[in-house]
């Protein structure tokens, strides 16, 4: 019998040497194997590295905070497997976790990722389940936060593995030939949306996202956001400029010209409301990626002109995912 390939899990790290006490031994009880964990560490100045060595997975330490993204592309390049695991080390997995995650991806050589289920920490709530994408009204859009002006990411449960427009970085697989096509996460979006725009680009090129309701996993969501001065900072300002990176990047114009026009306002909103820091926050960002626009629609243009494709019509079929038709039409295109 041919031998499983090896899986490189990477899980990059902050100050977080106690949620690693708790992740690592349920990585190292997987039933899959060959396997190994990698730990890209941010410039922790807490027992990490204790933590990690204990547990006798692999410690690249980095001199500062390089960003999530950037982190775990660092992490793919020190891997030695043919699939990749993202995890975040706010987690706990049961024995089978890795096995289910990777079985359709392993299967189907046409998938870029698979998706877990995720659970919150005592299990009574599903916090990530099967994502789709549908219209909002212009009115809502302004009226409510959203996953962006005009458009809804939206969670379904599915008792299958079935296609989703995204994966969550906090715990998925990818190939990895094909997640260094794509040249890895875009560095730009270090904390937050990093997940949607690969998943996005990988669509693009007919290369599908599964949801896998068997891989399941505990999550104590934002943890290392609220265990590092400075986490929820980041967090806000990579929420912030992964909207406008997204939208500009990828989005029909008039999608992009609404989450432009609604990040303003929410500057006048806070303005309004006395929140001085959140909006000279969203003013820097704001300022960051008028500078960066044309560059962003340069690469706009070479993405779509070398998929022959435009941002509509792209836009168009990832609403259909989850459609059968759909998505035989999505990976034949």
């Amino acid at each position: 019998m041919a031998e499983s390939p090896l899986v490189s899990i990477v899980i990059v790290n902050w100050n977080g040497s106690h949620h690693l006490r708790i992740a690592l031994p349920s990585l190292s009880q997987q039933s899959y194997s060959p396997l190994e964990v990698l730990v890209v560490d941010n410039g922790s100045s807490d027992e990490s590295r204790q933590s990690v060595e204990a547990a006798q997975a692999t410690w690249i330490g980095l001199p500062r905070n390089i960003g999530l993204a950037a982190a775990c592309n660092e992490g793919s390049r020190r891997a030695r497997g043919n699939y990749l695991v993202f995890l975040n080390n706010d987690m706990r997995f049961p024995r089978d976790f890795i096995s289910f995650l990777t079985k359709a991806l392993i299967e189907d050589e046409n998938a870029f990722a698979t998706d877990a289920r995720q659970l919150n920490w005592d299990g009574t709530e599903e916090i990530h389940l099967a994502t789709r994408l549908r219209k909002r009204t212009l009115i809502g859009s302004y009226l409510r936060p959203g996953f962006l002006p005009l458009l809804d990411s939206i969670q379904e449960p599915s008792f299958d593995p079935v296609p989703v427009f995204q994966a969550c970085s906090a715990a998925m697989a990818v190939r990895r030939n094909k997640f260094e096509s794509l040249n890895g996460f875009d560095e730009r979006l270090p904390v937050s949306w990093e997940d949607t725009e690969i998943c996005w680009r990988a669509w693009l090129r007919g290369w599908p996202t599964l949801f896998v309701p068997e891989a399941v996993c505990w999550h104590r969501v934002g943890g290392s956001v609220r265990d590092n001065p400075g986490g929820a900072e980041a967090r806000f300002r990579g929420i912030v400029g992964g909207r406008i990176l997204f939208a500009s990047k990828h989005l029909p114009f008039s999608y992009a010209l609404h989450t432009w026009l609604v990040s303003f306002l929410g500057i006048v909103k806070d303005m309004l409301g006395t929140h001085f820091h959140g909006a000279s926050t969203k003013m820097k960002v704001m300022a960051e990626y008028v500078r960066a626009l044309p560059n962003l629609l340069r690469e706009r243009h070479r993405l779509y002109h070398s998929a022959a494709i435009t941002p509509s019509a792209h836009l168009h079929r990832m609403l259909g995912i989850g459609h059968p038709s759909s998505v035989k039409h999505q990976q034949t295109a």
